[in-house]
């Protein structure tokens, strides 16, 4: 009974403390790959879907309400499509 409540209490901790972290540096990693490239390149959107995936594991309430990227300054210089 003891391994069920201690394997479980690991479990919890991992989600609680390292998934968010997961996500934070998995969107930033993202974030700067498109600001290098100047536009969403397949490596990005990729990075940002596993942190938004991370995020919502993880319980993080402003994950499923945002999409990935929102939270980026728009470019200006570029004409609008």
């Amino acid at each position: 009974m003891w391994i069920l409540i201690s394997r479980l209490l690991r479990r919890w901790k991992m989600i609680v403390l390292a998934l968010p972290l997961v996500a934070t540096v998995l969107s930033r990693l993202g974030n700067h790959l498109e600001r290098r490239a100047g536009k969403p390149t397949t490596t990005s959107r990729g990075l940002l879907g596993i942190s938004r995936f991370a995020r919502r594991r993880a319980g993080a309430d402003d994950a499923r309400k945002r999409p990935a990227g929102v939270h980026r300054t728009p470019d200006l210089t570029r004409p609008q499509e």
